[in-house]
């Protein structure tokens, strides 16, 4: 086999890898009908002793790519209000999240989602209508726009 062939068989294998999965782009709300966080996975937090709005109320949107193996990846902090060092301890938590496919996504599919997370605020179990109130303004400040509904972008995966 020549090297014209080898190059020529590596672009076609390159190519078939990059078309052969495609992400779908939804929102956090819709995650269960795809994959259910498995319980043990990011049961941990390690948060630094000294930072910015350590003590603050805060919420930290993070999103993230759910691969067919139920791992998370692309993970990136698309906002934390207000700015702060817990933007770390975030992204460590959805690093380490696993997931397993429901029986509706027996293919596997990979999706593309987000999770807002809460740090400070009052929980939602609250029986105060003046602590939800003010967790659901803080969480509100990091809802993202562009996953709408289930009709939503695919995006082939490179």
């Amino acid at each position: 086999m020549n090297k014209l062939s080898i190059v020529v068989i590596a672009a076609v294998c390159a190519s078939n890898a990059i078309a052969a999965e495609n992400v779908r782009k939804i929102p956090p709300e819709n995650l269960a009908r795809y994959w259910l966080l498995q319980s043990k996975s990011a049961t941990s937090a390690n948060v630094p002793f000294r930072g910015k709005n350590l003590d603050a109320p805060t919420c930290a949107a993070v999103a993230y790519t759910i691969g067919n193996d139920g791992r998370t990846r692309d993970v990136t902090l698309e906002k934390i209000v207000p700015d702060g060092d817990l933007a770390k301890v975030a992204v460590n938590v959805v690093n380490e999240m696993r997931f397993a496919a429901t029986p509706s996504n027996a293919s596997r599919l990979p999706v593309r989602t987000y999770v807002v997370m809460p740090f400070n605020l009052p929980s939602a179990n609250s029986t105060s209508t003046a602590e939800l109130a003010k967790r659901e303004q803080v969480l509100a400040a990091c809802k993202l726009t562009g996953y709408g509904n289930d009709n939503d972008v695919v995006i082939p995966v490179r």
